[in-house]
């Protein structure tokens, strides 16, 4: 299966006076694993469409491999798409299914066996090819779907959102096959999903969406350990990283009220961000009150407030025990604090 690079130059979409997206551009390297992630509303799926070619473009050039394709139909652009209705005939078996497309192209009918075997092999189906679709569970036909999908040798695949509609152990399963199968295909590959858990586990890289720019489009671990803006900061993680206001002396950064925050040589009005396992809990020098708890086993989640009015998320380290206290006693070491631009969210 050949691995083409998609590169996007200044696309832009809009539905009648509405922009959806103002100017985008970006490029997902062949056999990359990109995921667009992103709120609901952000673009996400218009841009996938845009790549496939279920939506136009108002502005820009879309290239696959050296190939200029904006203009060009969908089923010539070397793209196989899954959606998240998984869309199977329910008269067909899983093998009708899988090769209808090969069937309508004429291939012919030794090779299009062939073929669906092969893609049937690929995705654990082997000994289902006679069944029919209502006979599968729920993650078996999101494989259907994905055979269907890659039995066209397609140099890109498209992924919108196709594990929405399966459990969490069953969304875990096929993060893992999606993997492997993608180190094993070697397609480039674009998935979108509102689920951070899926673009953190599955990506080589992602791109965060929001309104229809790119916030940022960068490695998962990049994108945790050094968010590019605030947006993007409190969007990933769960609890999400804290964002607190502000003002440098030049010496300390101090809430508004002047309450000492952390040592630092910043001046100014800034945004601190801290993730919520990096904040220390003991011989701290803020007082804050405990307002809700969570407790999940491997660790415990915090909402504290401190001095009466920021909120703050804490997450403790396995095995720190907190039982019964209604105050904490909190640190926000330097070396894991994030600064912001308080006007426009940029990292500083």
């Amino acid at each position: 299966m050949t691995a083409n690079a998609i590169r996007l130059d200044c696309v832009k979409k809009s539905f009648g006076m509405t922009e959806v997206i103002p100017e985008l551009t970006a490029e997902f390297a062949a056999s990359e694993f990109t995921v667009i992630l992103g709120p609901s509303g952000c673009g996400k799926s218009t841009l996938l469409n845009m790549i496939a070619g279920l939506e136009r473009v108002s502005g820009g050039r879309i290239f696959i491999g050296e190939k200029e394709v904006q203009d060009v139909e969908p089923k010539d652009r070397g793209c196989a798409m899954v959606f998240q209705n998984y869309a199977l005939y329910p008269h067909m078996s899983v093998a009708g299914n899988i090769g209808y497309s090969l069937k309508v192209a004429r291939v012919p009918r030794p090779d299009r066996e062939r073929r669906v075997r092969v893609a049937a092999e690929f995705v654990g189906l082997s000994g289902f090819l006679e069944r029919r679709p209502s006979e599968l569970s729920g993650g078996q036909r999101q494989r259907v779907a994905i055979a269907r999908a890659i039995v066209r040798e397609p140099q890109v695949l498209l992924f919108d959102e196709p594990l929405s509609n399966l459990d969490a152990q069953l969304r875990h399963d096929m993060r893992m096959e999606l993997s492997e199968l993608h180190m094993r295909i070697g397609a480039t590959t674009v998935f979108v999903t509102h689920d951070q858990v899926e673009a953190m586990t599955l990506a080589d890289r992602v791109l965060i969406l929001n309104n229809g720019r790119v916030e940022q489009f960068a490695s998962p671990h990049e994108i945790y350990h050094r968010p590019a803006t605030t947006f993007v900061a409190g969007f990933i993680g769960t609890p999400a990283m804290n964002l607190i206001k502000v003002i440098g002396d030049g010496r300390h950064l101090r809430l508004a009220d002047g309450t000492e925050i952390a040592p630092h040589g910043r001046t100014g009005p800034v945004v601190l961000g801290i993730r919520p396992e990096k904040i220390g809990i003991g011989e701290g020098v803020i007082a804050s009150e405990v307002i809700y708890r969570e407790d999940l086993g491997s660790h415990t989640s915090f909402v504290v407030r401190l001095n009466g009015e920021q909120e703050v998320n804490v997450a403790t380290p396995i095995g720190t025990e907190l039982a019964g206290l209604d105050q904490l006693y909190l640190t926000f070491p330097e070396k894991d604090l994030h600064l912001f631009d308080s006007a426009n969210g940029q990292r500083l």
